[in-house]
């Protein structure tokens, strides 16, 4: 699961009022370089909300190989600005960064789990499993 899918994904448990972000605890994440393209990485910053991919890029940080920096491009991790640059459309080098942070990072296994409830969604092969039981719909 790419960083962008987990920034479209909230936990819609019955009574959750706060299921967003989900909080990513990886078991294996990888880096895997994709080809860039100026464009569709412009066209896509409108839909993504940053402060939840800030917070997701920590929780990756924290791995424990990657915060060794084993498995990484050439640099570690890119660092993003604090805020989105309100000229992010002409800011090559913050497309390129936030290019490898939203395509390039995957959540192989481990689990997103609800800030609110606490609930575990698991995350097997790339994919998320959100489906809720029974009685949390």
């Amino acid at each position: 699961m790419r960083l962008l899918t987990h920034n479209l994904l909230q936990c819609n448990k019955k009574g959750v009022k706060n299921g967003y972000p989900l909080i990513i605890r990886p078991v294996q994440l990888e880096y895997k370089e994709s080809p860039y393209d100026k464009d569709f990485v412009s066209a896509m910053v409108p839909k993504v909300e940053y402060d939840a991919l800030l917070k997701a890029l920590q929780w990756v940080r924290e791995f424990p190989p990657f915060a060794r920096g084993e498995g990484l491009p050439p640099g570690g991790l890119p660092e993003l600005p604090p805020a989105l640059p309100m000229e992010y459309a002409a800011d090559e080098d913050f497309l390129r960064k936030l290019h490898t942070v939203l395509f390039d990072i995957y959540l192989v296994e481990g689990v997103l789990v609800c800030p609110e409830s606490g609930r575990e969604f698991p995350v097997n092969d790339r994919i998320p499993n959100m489906l809720l039981n029974d009685d949390e719909v």
